[in-house]
């Protein structure tokens, strides 16, 4: 039987799979637009390789990463800093990725309802937000120094985590792979 790579986190499912046993995503046919693990480019389900790097869809390997240069003997300078990736919700079941902002240590995840004045850094309208119950300032992600937390901002339909209810006024710990549900809206949070 064949395999091929689940579009939202890249484990090895086998084809004809209903589900994901990694992440959960339904794998139905025409659920989501399948992604490339390596380059996150829109691929078939027929393809081979990716069109965009070339990747093998059908015999995965762990993404190419690159090595850092190697350092010249007479710079003065450290070894560069290895950039992380960037945090990001993941929209579920489509899996639409939604960054966050590396520079910003506070992400308000919300609606946009201009006629009120809220903007929130991440909004949810495009995703069901409004007809799944997200208020306008429902939670907020912020970094620590031991990675990230989310906060309930007094919201009308609360904020899980892993179908825990957070109480307002406390925080909870994220880790990659963690489920957020904003009212009716589920997210994925990721790591790397």
């Amino acid at each position: 039987m064949s395999t091929f790579s689940c579009p939202n986190c890249g484990t090895l499912v086998s084809e004809g799979a209903a589900f994901c046993d990694s992440c959960g995503i339904s794998l139905a046919a025409g659920a989501f637009p399948l992604l490339c693990p390596n380059c996150r480019a829109e691929v078939q389900s027929h393809d081979l390789y990716c069109d965009n790097c070339g990747y093998s869809l059908r015999d995965p390997r762990p993404p190419m990463i690159e090595e850092p240069a190697a350092m010249d003997a007479d710079s003065e300078e450290g070894p560069a800093e290895i950039e992380q990736p960037a945090p990001r919700l993941l929209v579920l079941p489509a899996g639409t990725a939604l960054m966050l902002d590396p520079d910003k240590d506070r992400h308000v995840i919300g609606r946009i309802d201009p006629a009120s004045g809220s903007f929130p850094d991440i909004d949810l309208v495009p995703f069901g937000g409004e007809e799944g119950g997200v208020s306008r300032r429902h939670a907020q992600i912020a970094r620590t120094e031991q990675g990230f937390v989310i906060e309930d901002l007094n919201s009308v339909n609360y904020t899980f985590v892993n179908k825990h209810k957070i109480l307002r006024g406390t925080v909870q710990e994220l880790k990659d792979g963690d489920e957020i549900r904003l009212g009716r809206v589920l997210l994925r949070f990721r790591i790397g």
